[in-house]
This record gives C-alpha cells, sequence and structure tokens, in this order.
C-alpha cells in the first residue's frame, strides 16, 4: 500500500513537471507552417532592412514589423512569418 501511493505521487509529479516544461517553452511555434521561432538569444540591434514580417505574440496577437530581426527584438513575440499580418 505505502510503496503504491509512493509510486502513485512521483508518477503525478513527473507528469505534471512535464506538462510545465512544455507550457513554458518561450520558442514554440502553433502558428502553423511557414512560422519561423525567435531564438532565445534575443538581437539587440537591427539593421535598417525593411522586410516587412508578421509577428506571433504570446497571448496569440499578431503585429507587423519591418523585418524578422524587429520582430524578435521584441521579448513579446515567439515566431515570425515572411508576410504581412492579415487583418
Amino acid at each position: 500500500m505505502r510503496r503504491s501511493l509512493s509510486l502513485l505521487i512521483m508518477i503525478t509529479l513527473g507528469g505534471l513537471l512535464l506538462a510545465g516544461c512544455n507550457a513554458s517553452n518561450p520558442n514554440r511555434v502553433s502558428a502553423g507552417p511557414g512560422w519561423q521561432p525567435c531564438e532565445s538569444e534575443r538581437p539587440k540591434v537591427c539593421t535598417m532592412v525593411y522586410d516587412p514580417v508578421c509577428g506571433q505574440q504570446e497571448g496569440g496577437a499578431r503585429a507587423d514589423y519591418a523585418s524578422p530581426c524587429n520582430a524578435c527584438a521584441d521579448i513579446t513575440v515567439t515566431a515570425w512569418h515572411p508576410e504581412t499580418c492579415e487583418d
């Protein structure tokens, strides 16, 4: 009985830990095909090259950015798509 309870607790805690790791991954991309994840190392300076992209923010909102670099410089952006956002 005691061993069963210990095993049940370990399995439950392990499942919670794995679920937490998946939910807290800032680079996960669930926006669909063509989306590129932003790297964990965010750019501090971007060139003035204008190559507009659509950025997917953490809460699901999307916004246009001047370039992939500018999109990923925004810490709320998790991924970008090589076209502007649709209305």
